[in-house]
C-alpha cells in the first residue's frame, strides 16, 4: 500500500512530502514500510515542489486544485465553444450550399433537356 506522508523538520520548520510504501517482513513477522522523499511541500498552496522529474508523481499531490489545471481547463472550454459556433456556422453555411446545388442541378437538368429537345427537333 502506498500513500503520502508529510514530516516537518524542527529546526527549519521546513515541511518534506515522501511516499511511504508499507509491505510485511517475514523475518520479524511484522508491518514494515520504506519512504521515498518526493520534495517539499509549497507553505503558500500546499502542493508538493518536487526535487526530482519524475512521471510517475504528479507534481501537486497534496493540493488538487492546481490553478495550472484550472486555466488549461477554462482555456479549453473556450476553445470547445469557439469550435462548436464554427460548426453551427458552417452547419448553416452547409445547408444554403446544398439548397444552392440543387437549384443548380435542376436548371441544368432543364437545359439539358431543352437542348435535347431542340437538337431532335433540327434533325427532323
Amino acid at each position: 500500500m502506498s500513500c503520502i506522508v508529510y514530516q516537518t523538520d524542527k529546526k527549519t520548520g521546513v515541511k518534506y512530502a515522501y511516499e511511504s510504501i508499507s509491505y510485511w517482513d517475514k523475518d520479524k513477522k511484522q508491518p514494515r514500510s520504506k519512504r521515498k522523499y518526493i520534495g517539499r511541500v509549497d507553505p503558500e498552496t500546499g502542493g508538493i515542489i518536487s526535487s526530482r522529474h519524475k512521471k510517475n508523481i504528479p507534481a501537486n499531490v497534496g493540493n488538487d486544485q492546481n490553478p495550472v489545471h484550472f486555466a488549461a481547463i477554462s482555456q479549453l472550454q473556450e476553445d470547445s465553444l469557439k469550435k462548436e459556433s464554427q460548426i453551427r456556422q458552417l452547419q448553416t453555411e452547409l445547408t444554403k450550399l446544398s439548397a444552392k446545388y440543387d437549384k443548380a442541378e435542376k436548371l441544368l437538368a432543364k437545359i439539358a433537356s431543352s437542348t435535347n429537345t431542340f437538337m431532335e427537333e433540327s434533325n427532323v
